[in-house]
């Protein structure tokens, strides 16, 4: 039976070990699959920008670059460059969304706080661009932007007041980026703007105008495969299984006590003072009157009149007998497993 219970717990606790280095391995080789990756990323804009003029007798170039200052009259258009670039360190799969808008705002120069006039225009209509590499761009090159037909708007005004009146320019840019390995998402949204005053008498070409400049580092994570984390999990459901299993198992097949040698532990307990165990053999007088008593309350009796120690002696497993001498007398009982069956 102890030779059968030990083949059974290995069986349970091999299977178990083999889990635990299973489920060490595979914790070892998520940590691999989620290490830290960093993703540098480079974000710009900027817009130049050229006069066309009129046929006129003052310039002997058609055109004027930036800062110059020049008769209000004489300008035909601007010619507008817009560029953007953003530039990674690893592959990205990427959406960069963009547009162009306008926005005329007529003033009263006596009261520029609120504009009496506002109109919105659409230069250029939204775009998508989907890609993938360690570059996105938009190049907008040579968009026109008719100053003759804004300032007409504001020449109708002289009538009533002395307008005032500025046209912001927005050239707009969503981007969109998002690493394969990590599946880590960079996210900008960018807007460069060039303010043209309108129906002054002469202009200063140094217009305003805004850009960016980015440059970001992005601690991204790659996230546990679906696979790797339903392997984790099997691997813990067997482990605590088996685990359940080989718990079971062990109070199964553990040894009860009988109710034979729970009788006999609770009198060696309870009247320890009042017994002897002996190791050796008992030898016993042939010539001896023996007294065969029917239970031990009877030979703690005897022990009580003649204060003389009880002795206890295992005879086997499954029996044992306690004695008690007085002069030629011998008190004894014998107790057996069948008598408590």
């Amino acid at each position: 039976m102890k030779l059968k219970r030990k083949f059974g717990l290995i069986l349970y606790v091999i299977p178990s070990i083999f889990l635990v280095v299973l489920l060490i391995l595979e914790i070892q080789f998520a940590k691999k699959e989620v290490t830290a990756q960093k993703i540098a990323y480079r974000e710009s804009s900027g817009i130049t920008y050229k006069t066309l003029l009129k046929p006129n007798n003052y310039y002997d170039t058609p055109y004027l670059d930036e800062n110059y200052t020049v008769v209000a009259s004489l300008i035909d258009k601007f010619i507008v460059n817009y560029n953007y670039l953003n530039t990674f360190s690893t592959d990205l799969n990427y959406t960069l969304k963009y547009d162009v808008k306008a926005k005329l705002n007529i003033y009263d120069t006596n009261n520029n706080e609120k504009p009496i006039y506002t109109k919105d225009y659409v230069l250029v209509n939204p775009n998508e661009v989907k890609g993938k590499g360690l570059m996105a761009k938009v190049d907008l090159n040579e968009q026109d932007i008719n100053y003759y037909d804004y300032n007409a708007i504001v020449e109708q005004f002289k009538r009533e007041v002395i307008p005032e009146a500025t046209l912001t320019v927005s050239f707009n840019t969503t981007f969109k980026g998002t690493d394969s390995l990590t599946d880590q998402d960079i996210n900008s949204s960018k807007t460069s703007t060039l303010s043209i005053p309108i129906s002054q008498k002469t202009i200063n070409l140094d217009i305003k105008k805004t850009s960016t400049n980015k440059e970001e580092l992005v601690i991204a994570k790659k996230k546990l495969r679906a696979g790797t984390i339903i392997i984790i999990v099997l691997t813990v459901i067997l482990f605590i299984i088996f685990t359940i299993i080989y718990i079971l198992y062990v109070i199964r097949t553990a040894k009860k006590k009988s109710k034979y040698v729970m009788a006999v532990e609770k009198i060696l307990r309870e009247y320890d003072r009042a017994i002897t165990e002996s190791k050796s053999k008992l030898r016993l007088d042939r010539n001896a009157n023996t007294i065969e008593v029917k239970d031990f309350q009877e030979l703690l009796d005897v022990h009580d009149n003649f204060n003389i120690p009880i002795i206890y002696y295992k005879l086997s497993s499954y029996a044992c007998v306690f004695v008690v001498k007085y002069n030629d007398d011998i008190y004894f009982n014998v107790m057996k497993s069948d008598d408590y069956k």
